[in-house]
Order: structure tokens, then sequence, then C-alpha cells
């Protein structure tokens, strides 16, 4: 079906004076064929991807936008952004809610396709691209192609599941026996210049101890570790984007008085003020498509390495019905969990100071 051409052919007098602009919600498929299916029924259609709008609601949020906008205007920070200065980059999306009778919706897709596949995907992207020569649609985009590309396809060995006690009761789950996973922890790397060797995490989960969305970079210490002394906490820089937009880095400073004891802190700015001039994701990306603004899109060439990243994992865990593990409501998650972020080189967790909650 030539659906454009017949919009056209029914429309001939408007088409010099307006435009056709098509936006598209996820799920873009649940694996690389059926995403490519999707991609070719488009084409079928001759639709041209100058105007499709593939919505993924988290690239509108403030705190992503933030990320692009840190990194152009402050040239300092293009010193710390590498693998010399940053030990690990931890992306984490956790809710302290169950799936609340949606399990029926959730279960075919399970944490992964649901939230890290995309939405974590999307934003880890923008943290480790290259800055573009020019900072256009194109160009941006470009960038984060290129950081997919220079991904390796996840293996299970890279994977820790779970799933929360209680899930399978949710009425709405058809099967008792469901293996799909509400937790995720995955370890990946991108394998550029910029980030040999750094370890990226994408953790997300449900039922958890609490609902946060942030992105933390830490900061390498010194080779012996004598200033993480028991006293000192490790320094980070953490972009939140909920509940509350955040940007701060965590530092140690001299506790006020005759103490010379360090005491953790943080240096900032909080939102919290500016909640009532903060648009809608959804509202900002609808703007957008109006003004053929398509950084804040994913692209037909995203979707594909995209899912290419992830397809033999979900594949394995399916055909193999690998079981994960279980986890109570309101933990950080399975009880494996330090450890398999201590195996991943994640050596010293951040524990945010009560100031930065």
């Amino acid at each position: 079906m030539k659906a454009r051409k017949n919009l056209e052919a029914e429309n001939p007098s408007n088409t010099s004076k307006g435009f056709f602009r098509v936006v598209l919600e996820k799920p873009f498929g649940h694996d690389t064929d059926s995403c490519k299916e999707l991609l070719q029924s488009l084409s079928d259609q001759e639709w041209p991807e100058e105007e499709l709008y593939r919505i993924d609601h988290y690239l509108g949020k403030e705190m992503v936008q933030n990320i692009l906008t840190l990194r152009q205007h402050n040239p300092w920070l293009g010193a710390l952004w590498n693998k010399h200065v940053i030990q690990s980059v931890h992306l984490i999306w956790k809710e302290d809610i169950g799936t609340e009778g949606r399990g029926g919706y959730f279960d075919p897709y399970g944490i992964i396709r649901d939230i890290l596949q995309n939405h974590l995907l999307q934003v880890l992207t923008l943290v480790a691209m290259e800055p573009p020569s020019k900072w256009t649609s194109d160009e941006i985009r470009n960038a984060k192609v290129d950081v997919l590309k220079a991904m390796p396809t996840i293996e299970l060995k890279d994977c820790l599941l779970g799933q929360y006690d209680g899930y399978k009761d949710d009425p709405t789950i058809e099967n008792r026996e469901t293996v799909s996973p509400t937790y995720a922890c995955i370890q990946t790397k991108v394998n550029s210049s910029r980030w040999e060797g750094v370890p990226f995490i994408m953790e997300a989960g449900k039922a958890l101890n609490e609902r946060v969305c942030e992105i933390r970079l830490h900061f390498r210490g010194q080779d012996d570790g004598s200033e993480f002394d028991g006293m000192s906490q490790p320094n980070a820089l953490v972009i939140r984007l909920q509940p509350t937009p955040k940007v701060f880095f965590t530092a140690n400073l001299k506790t006020p008085g005759f103490s010379s004891t360090p005491a953790s802190t943080h240096l900032g700015v909080d939102y919290e003020s500016h909640l009532d001039d903060i648009p809608d994701a959804y509202t900002r990306l609808l703007l957008d498509v109006m003004r053929a603004q398509q950084e804040n899109f994913v692209r037909d060439d995203e979707l594909i390495e995209a899912w290419r990243v992830f397809t033999p994992v979900l594949h394995e865990t399916e055909k193999n019905k690998v079981g994960p593990l279980p986890y109570a409501r309101g933990t950080s998650g399975p009880e494996l969990r330090q450890d398999f972020l201590n195996g991943m080189g994640v050596t010293q967790p951040w524990l945010p100071p009560a100031s930065a909650l």
C-alpha cells in the first residue's frame, strides 16, 4: 500500500502548503527481525526517513536533554569525560512498585525490552558519543549510531536477572511459570578510544527500594586507594532524571568547626523550584515534530544497531527459559547484586549523602 502517495492524491491542493510527519511510539519490534519488518513496512508505504519521528519519551526529559548541553557548553568537562578519569558509568532505573495489574502487558516483554533496550540505551549513547563537528540533527544521530556500533553483543554472562517475590500473583499474568525478569543489571563496553576498558552498567528493576532514575559517572581515585580510608567517599557526577531533576558532583569537604574529618556532600543544581517551568517530555517532543527537529527521535539505523546489541541474549534467555533470581520487594535487587557489580570492576559502591536524596 502506497500510503503516502494515496494521501497526496487525496489532497493535491494541500501538499505544496503543508507537510507530512508520522509519529511512531515504541515498541519498535521485539527483536532484530521484527524491527526490520516494521522498517520495511514503512518503506513499502514510501515514507521517507525525514518524515518519520520515532518517539522515546526519555529523550524529551529535561535532564536527558541537559546531557548534550553540559558537554557542549562546558569545555572543562571534556578533560574529565574519558577513560583516564572515569572508572565506570552506571545508568539506573528503579521503581518502588511492581506491575500492579499491568503484568499481562509487561510479561511478554520483560524489563530488558521495556527499559534497557530503549530508554537506558538511548541515554547511554548521549553520554558516550563523541562531540560532533556540528551539533545538527544528523550529526548528533550519526554520533549515537557510532556508539552503538562500538558496543559488543551482550552475552548471558554479562547479565544478572531477577524477579520479585509475588510477581506471578498478578492476576493479569496468564503464564504462572513465567521467567520474565522484572530486574536486570547488564554490563557492556563502548570500544572507542575515549571509553576503552570502562564498564557501562545498565540497571533497571521493579518493586525495589526506591523510585529513581539517574546517571552516575564514577571518577577514578588514587591508584593505591589511599583516599578511601573509611572517611572519604568516591567522587561522582550524578545526573538525576527523576523523581526530581538534579545534577551534582559528590565531594569530600572538611567538617565545619574544629574537626578536619572529611564530610561527603554534593555541589550542584536542584530543579525542584523550577518544576512548573519544565514541560512534559511528550509536549517537548511533539513541538519538535512541528518544528521538524529530529535530533531527539530514533533513526532507523539506530534501531537496528540497538536490537543487534540485545537480540541474542533475549533469544537465549527465552529459548532456554533462564530462571531469574528471586528478590524481596523493597530491596535493591537479588542478593548477588553487589558481588556482580564488584566482578565488573565496580568495587567502590557510591553511597549518596543524605543531603543528595
